[in-house]
């Protein structure tokens, strides 16, 4: 094989994340996702974590076709979806839910306009919501937010990777924090279909798979870095 064709480091971080997100969904029935209470708050939990792990298999679609800023982007939009749903199960109210849970019309859409915004629902979730769940929001909120912002309303730090390019170890490390996101989403769902089971199986994935989560410390994540 061409030496050129061999695939990169990131190449096989991005192959290694599909497993990683394949190897979740064997932990689920192949009819789909089941939850334990089916009512309106829980539908809508469950309905923001698919929304989490949509945004991460589309983030990493951006960064297999050389889209790094359009990747980095969508991670904001992940980690909102996450933090709605941690705020749907563990911090809404049933006025809350049930604006969220009518059918889209303008006078629904025109009804949920005086919800929570982002910085309540965090400080709710930092509340309320178990340590294991809230902190890595928190933290991910305090060293993330400002850039990501900057990637979602073309400020200075798209318009200046656009041009000089995207650092292959920033780029490593969107995909892994996505990776991360993705997992607590999984987790949340594992939660709701009421099987321990399921719970542990899907929480301790991550063991076979730290080279792609946020934790990695290992050779592979310091070759990345001495590639940026």
């Amino acid at each position: 094989m061409d030496e050129a064709a061999e695939p990169t480091r990131f190449d096989i971080l991005l192959e290694r994340s599909e497993a990683f997100d394949e190897a979740i969904v064997t932990c689920f029935p192949e009819a789909g996702f089941v939850l334990a209470v089916s009512d309106q708050k829980h539908e809508l939990v469950a309905t923001a974590c698919t929304l989490c792990i949509e945004h991460a298999r589309v983030l990493r679609a951006a960064f297999a076709v050389a889209a790094p800023n359009s990747g980095a982007a969508v991670l904001r939009l992940q980690y909102e979806a996450l933090l709605r749903a941690a705020w749907l199960l563990y911090s809404a109210s049933p006025t809350h839910i049930d604006k969220l849970a009518q059918a889209l019309n303008l006078e629904a859409e025109q009804a949920t306009k005086n919800l929570p915004g982002y910085t309540e629902m965090l400080e709710a979730v930092v509340k309320k919501a178990p340590q294991g769940l809230s902190a890595p929001i928190a933290e991910f909120n305090q060293y993330s937010r400002h850039a990501l912002n900057s990637f979602v309303h073309s400020g200075i730090h798209p318009l200046q990777r656009a041009r000089g390019g995207f650092p292959l170890e920033l780029a490593a490390t969107v995909v892994r924090f996505s990776n991360g996101l993705m997992h607590f989403a999984y987790r949340m769902l594992a939660s709701l279909s009421g099987s321990q089971r399921r719970m542990d199986r899907v929480t301790h994935l991550y063991k076979e798979f730290t080279d792609c989560l946020p934790m990695a410390k290992g050779p592979a994540a310091q070759a990345d870095a001495a590639e940026a």
